[in-house]
């Protein structure tokens, strides 16, 4: 059987061959303008779609209980979260609403901006999220700030304010305790504005002492519209809101720092590394090639052919991909990426073994000779890669699956191309020179002398065995994040956010709000659970004791004042306020503390007035109401802020604003909880118990990122062990047919297991877990493995056609050169910002590094021991 099959491929190829070199110039004319149609229909018609969601099958239960949940939620899907942080809280707040304003005025960009803190509902009841004991600390420290905040409403300006520190010298003991405060912060704030420090007094700090925690950061989300047909779908949102937060001026240089996370901005920032690290890589991978072309082939003749041929059959399966496909995803256009590393090595092997023919014979008979002799074993190095491939269609991986569909007709159109175009370009292009001998080759030949065939199976053997220790610690990497750049600024930022594990949290939705009450308590009690959330805890508890606290300062202060247009400034006036002000502070009493702090002041004071006494009037006038600014741009505010906490009422869940109750509860009773780990997820094992702990109370209706990352690498690392294992088998049936001896099969895959064993122990030692991204590499290595190791079977079991060595062979020079170009083209992805691209990189170049080595050195020896060159076993 497998006579008769090799016997019909080859009089098959030798028809093929014979046609396209007799008809040379029709082919090179038809293949070319082919070529060019099939490129300029992928460019018109293929589509890119990058939402990685789509890569794996909706089917999934986990998929579609996400589904479900974005249905009943829809806003925590694909949202910018914009973080403000600013020198100030009042500046922080202030940012935060204007930002947040002027995007929900853009709706040609987001759909939805959500900022509760800034609604006049949480302005209102805000102190009643306070517990009782800090309540009541802060509303002692709003009496206290009382006496300051009325004198200065009358005339909130710098007439005023000086006016009042002129009080405050003048009463000395009898000032309130509060303005000690100010005093320091006065000074500092006239420093940095005589500094050029533009950022203004912060009034929060003055009025309710130290800052609550997370004061001087504000953080809202915005919903982008996303285009997936674009390469980056948020980079428009993104790049309105940076053009927006620059032209509010919220930058470093006012005190404020803007920053993006969320799933939106993630994707944003992993596509550009991505795309920066090919940018980086293309040259450099060009450069490489064409190096390793050249040293392999020896011929500039060959080189174009090989290239010629490339490109063609690269055309050729892109168009079909468009065809076949439509839209492309993050995983399937990975596709060129396996054509340049397989359809490269075809032609290799076409071109090495004709330049080796050329020695004594004429340019054609050399080319037939050449395609007679491999063209055999590439056809079933295609066949064997194909199936490979194409075992990937039945699994729930659908970025997978369609990668397996594209590169599996792929390897056939290159073998087509390599049969057809490949020996028509050839035969009008000058003949090679004959090779000369290889050292390489030579170096090869003594490591795998036949005479120590049983020191390399011995030695492979122990390899095996040490490798095979080493599986139980290979892992997968669950988490997507530690695919992106480690530097980018939503990477960061997301960290930053994911102190108590916020940013990690599973999702449920609960038939209603008694089930929910009923989930949180026996979720509370799990050691895995750091927290839960309900709609219930959204409204504080002991309200009437909290409003009582309110009412008593209500009572004490009166009605808050409401500031008053501010006084003219007028240059000289001030200048003789100030130095009042300054030579009644140096002479205020007081305890010694205070007195050092109205000294600063009177200090800082006078370095105001020297510089004003310089200025002209219009620029003095414009200084001083630059100095009111920094001094009181925030007291405005400040009263009207007050004024609204001081009105507080009670409120259940139904008084919530309705966007922040459609995000806890849907129109038909459901209820959100959101479920907060205990311990740090970005560490795998932590993330597995913690979703494990939580679905043994929730089932398999829990959900979110957590949830999302485990199922998602379960569905991948399932998709590869059965593509892997229906193509283990479809193979070995395959060369079983071919070869039609299970030795003979078991000597071609041993190689490819061991290369397997030994990378998979090199990726543990060096901490390299496999992950969504260098997995595709797999199906790389499996095809370059089983096309390396026929190809020297092949060789091998015919080596009474000359008289070249196994490894000086054309054969064998292909294979290592085959193996040289792809690791050139994407080895160096190891150096790309992308984390997840750059361990492809390292995977590759391990990958082909051991299979290099054990299709070179362990293959011959196990042909030189169990294999005649007859092809019968010893």
């Amino acid at each position: 059987m497998g006579n008769f099959i090799e016997r019909r491929l080859e009089a098959l190829i030798g028809h093929l061959v014979q046609a396209s070199v007799r008809h040379r110039w029709l082919v090179i004319a038809a293949m070319l303008c082919a070529t060019v149609a099939a490129a300029g229909y992928t460019v018109r018609h293929v589509a890119i779609n990058t939402d990685t969601a789509d890569m794996l099958s909706a089917e999934l239960p986990w998929r579609k209980a996400y589904a479900a949940y974005k249905e009943a939620f829809p806003y925590f899907a694909d949202t910018l979260v914009v973080v403000v942080d600013a020198r100030t809280p009042d500046l922080a707040r202030e940012s935060a609403t204007a930002l947040a304003r002027a995007l929900a005025a853009d709706d040609a960009h987001f759909d939805d901006v959500f900022d509760p803190a800034s609604t006049p509902f949480f302005r209102r009841e805000q102190l009643l999220y306070l517990d009782p004991a800090r309540l009541e600390g802060l509303l002692d420290d709003l009496a206290g700030a009382q006496a300051l905040l009325a004198r200065l409403a009358d005339d909130p300006g710098l007439n005023g304010f000086l006016t009042l520190l002129d009080d405050v010298a003048a009463h000395g003991d009898d000032a309130p305790a509060r303005l000690d405060t100010v005093l320091g912060s006065v000074t500092a704030a006239v420093d940095g504005f005589l500094a050029g420090d533009p950022v203004p007094m912060s009034w929060q700090r003055l009025v309710a002492g130290a800052d609550e925690p997370g004061a001087t950061r504000v953080v809202f989300t915005a919903q982008p519209r996303l285009d997936y047909t674009s390469l980056l779908p948020a980079a428009t949102a993104i790049e309105a809101l940076r053009a927006t937060a620059a032209r509010l001026g919220l930058d470093p240089a006012h005190g404020v720092t803007v920053r993006l996370t969320g799933g939106a901005a993630l994707g944003y920032d992993e596509l550009r590394s991505v795309m920066s690290g090919a940018e980086q890589a293309g040259l450099l991978s060009l450069v490489m090639v064409a190096l390793c072309l050249v040293l392999g082939l020896r011929s500039l003749s060959l080189v174009a052919a090989t290239l010629l041929a490339l490109v063609a059959g690269l055309s050729f399966t892109a168009c079909f991909a468009t065809l076949a496909v439509g839209t492309l995803n993050m995983i399937s256009v990975a596709f060129a990426v396996l054509y340049v590393g397989l359809g490269v090595d075809f032609a290799i092997h076409v071109c090495l073994r004709y330049r080796e023919l050329c020695n004594g014979r004429s340019q054609r008979d050399a080319l037939l000779g050449a395609t007679r002799h491999v063209g055999v074993s590439l056809a079933l190095c295609a066949l064997t890669t194909a199936i490979g491939f194409l075992a990937f269609l039945p699994t729930s991986y659908r970025g997978v699956a369609e990668l397996g569909l594209i590169s599996g007709v792929g390897i056939v159109i290159g073998l087509v191309i390599s049969l057809s175009l490949l020996p028509a370009v050839l035969d009008v292009l000058p003949a090679p020179r004959p090779p000369a001998p290889s050292r390489t080759a030579h170096l090869l030949e003594r490591v795998a002398d036949p005479r120590r065939k049983h020191h390399v199976l011995g030695i492979a053997a122990m390899a095996a065995l040490l490798a095979a220790a080493a599986l139980p610690f290979a892992r997968f990497d669950y988490n997507p994040l530690h695919l992106n750049d480690p530097a980018a600024e939503s990477v960061r930022t997301f960290q930053d956010l994911d102190q108590d594990g916020a940013m990690y949290s599973i999702a449920m939705v609960a038939p209603d709000e008694a089930a929910a009450d009923t989930l949180a308590t026996r979720l509370r009690a799990l050691p895995e659970v750091g927290g839960v959330t309900t709609p219930d805890d959204l409204v504080p508890g002991d309200q009437d004791t909290k409003l009582d606290l309110i009412d008593t300062l209500r009572l004490t202060l009166g009605s808050v004042p409401v500031a008053r247009p501010a006084s003219p400034l007028d240059a000289r006036a001030v200048a003789t306020s100030l130095a009042r002000v300054a030579g009644d502070l140096r002479a205020a009493p007081g305890d010694t503390a205070r007195r050092q702090a109205a000294a600063a002041l009177a200090m800082a004071l006078d370095r105001v007035r020297t510089h004003l006494t310089t200025l002209d009037t219009s620029t003095a006038a414009s200084w001083l109401a630059a100095l009111q600014d920094k001094l009181l741009h925030h007291f405005p505010a400040q009263l009207d802020q007050l004024a609204d906490a001081l009105d507080a009422q009670p409120f259940a869940f139904d008084d919530l604003p309705a966007a922040l109750r459609a995000r806890w509860k849907t129109a038909d009773g459901r209820a959100r909880l959101d479920i907060t780990p205990a311990a740090d997820l970005d560490d795998n094992t932590n993330l597995a118990r913690f979703v494990a702990a939580v679905r043994s109370i929730t089932g398999p209706s829990a959900t979110g990122t957590p949830v999302i990352n485990i199922e998602a690498s379960r569905a991948v690392t399932t998709a590869f062990y059965e593509a892997f294992g229906a193509a283990g088998v479809l193979i070995a049936a395959l060369l079983y047919v071919i070869l039609r001896r299970i030795g003979e099969v078991v000597i071609v895959l041993t190689p490819l297991l061991l290369a397997g064993l030994l990378t998979t122990a090199i990726t543990v030692v060096a901490d390299v877990p496999f992950n969504f991204a260098n997995i595709i590499a797999l199906p790389l290595l499996l095809g370059i493995g089983v096309d390396s190791a026929l190809h020297i079977m092949h060789r091998y079991k015919t080596t009474g056609e000359d008289d070249v060595s196994l490894l000086a062979s054309s054969s064998a020079r292909a294979v290592l050169f085959s193996a040289l170009t792809t690791a050139a083209s994407f080895g160096n992805l190891a150096t790309s910002p992308h984390a997840g691209t750059a361990s492809m990189g390292v995977m590759l170049t391990i990958g082909l590094t051991m299979t290099l080595l054990c299709t070179l050195i362990v293959l011959p020896a196990l042909l030189r021991r169990y294999v005649q060159p007859t092809g019968s076993l010893t």
